[in-house]
């Protein structure tokens, strides 16, 4: 596809004064364009990887640097560009933190009231205490369940918390948990990226899932054995651990294949995550790999990463420890947890002396560290209240969804000065900017889903104080992660509306039959600024169509590369990042992380793209029908 098959601008946008789109403003040439495009791209990339500064402020000089481009170099008018702006920081607060805030409150209400550490104590009663297990259990697995129902950055933040309580130092658990969060991503929030691809490209969605049903368990069934290789090392993670990974990848990526090709969208990453979370504690009761102590967990009752009383307390206890161990010359048979100037120094959430947890050794409020051995396993009952949070959220969630409680009350907003008066001249259409106020979104379906959780802890013994102690932990965890989201998709938004995102989409798709491969990489930078394969496919699905049929390729394809690709830069994007780091009290640390996994991104991405290319060319059998659903090329 080049400038030549744009479709022309018609006399009556002109006529009435909108904004028309410029493809190649920068001196005519489309190349020349692109390389001014990527610039706010390329200082949010740099300041986060090279110079390691906070998510927050990279986001924000990325936006800045993009409105002058946007106004000077586009020739966006200002009203506009800020109008974009805007429409971009609404829809990040609602419904994207909407989400992430009440999933993250019922997490900390977990935390307070105990909940949390009887959930870790029956995950390490019920698994060999070893963190290569409990990454596949954890990071893998449950992960990916919960990416099936809430998404959004959800589970890299509730699961690296949980591996650090264990033992896992803190950057490699929400790096190697991002990681884990990308093949679940396509669908993820109940489908939704898959069925918004379907509804704006016109193409079936079963055509759609299914064929990422056809991409991503390719990725599915090596991702644990590649992560457990760069964790614990060739020896100690693939030799040593090959066994549990593989039930983990085959029993996810068979499920995850079954329901895309013949159910739907709504349901694989779901029922795949709690099947390969079942298939592998079933599998540990029989198997463990060989003791190594340095992969040894530790249960050490959490405590919050804010609390500077409970910080001098453990300093305190910490101190009389060292006493102890002088005394007694040695320090005995105690698992001990030390913390240190690394970024990585601090857990997030608190039990303390509110909480219903009655089996750890409670030291100075609440802090000792328990070998695991001495951990009893969880009653029936405490085992319901361990696992209530997340079954309520499942359950709630999944209801809402199927009953379409989100239409309820909707109110579509058209957005002043912005809804259509600007030209997307790459589709020869106005541009629609409009925001869908859903007070009923699955944020709030998450929200709801926390009142019977809340009611089983108290009904246990939690105290009421844990519920605004737990609401003020959320303010404290999430203020700059709502910060950066809105920075990071007022620049997608203003991206969007520019016309800056569709130069580099356009030049990218003029290379012939080298385009399956680089369709990947559009959905990869699409998801690296929106930090969501659902605005992902918004963002491109429709571009990835258009240059499919004018180069003679799969729309379908095409289209679903546009997902699979963009699932593998979620753990770059300063959203998920952000939101992972303050849940952990790793604030303004988002560049160490960035660093670890950016590597795995664009290796993955390639990964993906090398798929595509193979069954568009190789195996063209594998892609499913869908194409003759859109009209003929004119």
């Amino acid at each position: 596809m080049s400038v030549a098959n744009v479709p022309p601008v018609p006399q009556e946008a002109y006529d009435d004064g909108l904004f028309i789109q410029e493809l190649a403003p920068i001196r005519g040439t489309l190349v020349g364009s692109f390389f001014v495009a990527v610039i706010p791209l390329l200082v949010v990339l740099l300041f986060l990887g090279a110079f390691r500064l906070p998510a927050h402020f990279a986001s924000l000089s990325g936006l800045i640097v993009c409105i002058f481009i946007a106004i000077f170099g586009f020739h966006m008018p200002a009203q506009q560009a800020f109008q974009s702006i805007g429409n971009g920081i609404v829809f990040a607060n609602w419904p994207i933190m909407w989400i992430v805030v009440n999933a993250m409150f019922v997490y900390n209400i977990a935390v307070r009231s105990g909940a949390f550490d009887i959930f870790r104590r029956w995950i390490v009663t019920n698994t060999p205490p070893d963190q290569r297990v409990l990454l596949l259990v954890i990071g893998f697995a449950f992960g990916a369940l919960l990416e099936g129902v809430a998404g959004f950055g959800t589970p890299g933040a509730i699961c690296s918390a949980l591996m650090s309580s264990l033992g896992f130092d803190k950057v490699d658990a929400l790096t190697y948990t991002l990681i884990f969060d990308t093949t679940p991503v396509a669908f993820g929030a109940l489908g939704i990226p898959v069925t918004t691809l379907a509804n704006l490209t016109g193409l079936p969605v079963m055509s759609l899932s299914a064929m990422m049903g056809r991409q991503l368990p390719f990725v599915s069934v090596f991702l644990p054995l590649y992560a457990i290789t760069f964790f614990a090392g060739f020896r100690a993670g693939l030799l040593e651990c090959w066994p549990a990974a593989v039930v983990a990848g085959v029993s996810f990526a068979a499920i995850q294949a079954i329901f895309a090709n013949w159910v739907g969208p709504e349901l694989p990453d779901l029922i795949a995550g709690l099947v390969a979370m079942i298939a592998l504690v079933v599998f540990l009761q029989y198997w463990k790999p060989p003791y190594r102590a340095e992969f040894a967990c530790t249960y050490t009752p959490t405590r919050p990463a804010n609390d500077e009383e409970s910080k001098a307390a453990e300093k305190n206890q910490e101190q009389q420890q060292q006493q102890e161990d002088v005394q007694d010359g040695a320090k005995g048979d105690k698992t001990q947890v030390t913390y240190d100037d690394h970024p990585h120094d601090a857990v997030a959430g608190s039990s303390g002396g509110d909480s219903i947890n009655s089996n750890s050794n409670k030291g100075v409020d609440g802090v000792s560290p328990s070998p695991i051995t001495e951990l009893a396993k969880p009653t029936l009952l405490e085992s319901i209240v361990a696992w209530s949070p997340w079954v309520s959220i499942i359950v709630v969630v999944i209801i809402w969804s199927f009953v379409k409680v989100p239409s309820y009350g909707a109110i579509h907003v058209l957005w002043p000065q912005l809804h259509e008066r600007v030209w997307l001249t790459l589709y020869g259409e106005r541009y629609a900017a409009a925001w869908d106020f859903q007070p009923l979104a699955t944020g709030t379906a998450i929200l709801v889903a926390n009142v019977p959780f809340t009611c089983i802890v108290l009904l246990h013994g939690a105290k009421p104080k844990v519920i605004p102690q737990a609401l003020w932990d959320t303010v404290k965890q999430l203020w700059l992660p709502i910060l950066t989201v809105s920075f990071i998709m007022a620049l997608a938004y203003l991206y969007n509306y520019s016309g800056m995102v569709y130069t580099i989409g356009l030049t990218l798709s003029s290379v012939g039959n080298a385009f399956p491969f680089l369709s990947a990489w559009l959905g990869w930078l699409a998801c690296f600024l929106s930090g969501s394969d659902t605005s992902a496919n918004s963002l491109f699905g429709n571009l990835q169509v258009v240059a499919a049929r004018q180069i003679g390729l799969s729309a379908v394809l095409m289209a679903s590369t546009n997902s699979s690709g963009a699932v593998t830069s979620k753990m770059i994007s300063p959203q998920n990042l952000t939101t992972g780091v303050s849940t952990l009290g790793m604030q303004g640390k988002e560049g160490y992380i960035f660093r670890r996994t950016v590597l795995h991104s664009i290796f993955m991405c390639a990964i993906m793209g090398a798929i595509a290319s193979i069954q568009q060319f190789g195996t063209p059998g594998i892609i499913p029908p869908g194409d003759e659903v859109l009209p003929p090329v004119a």
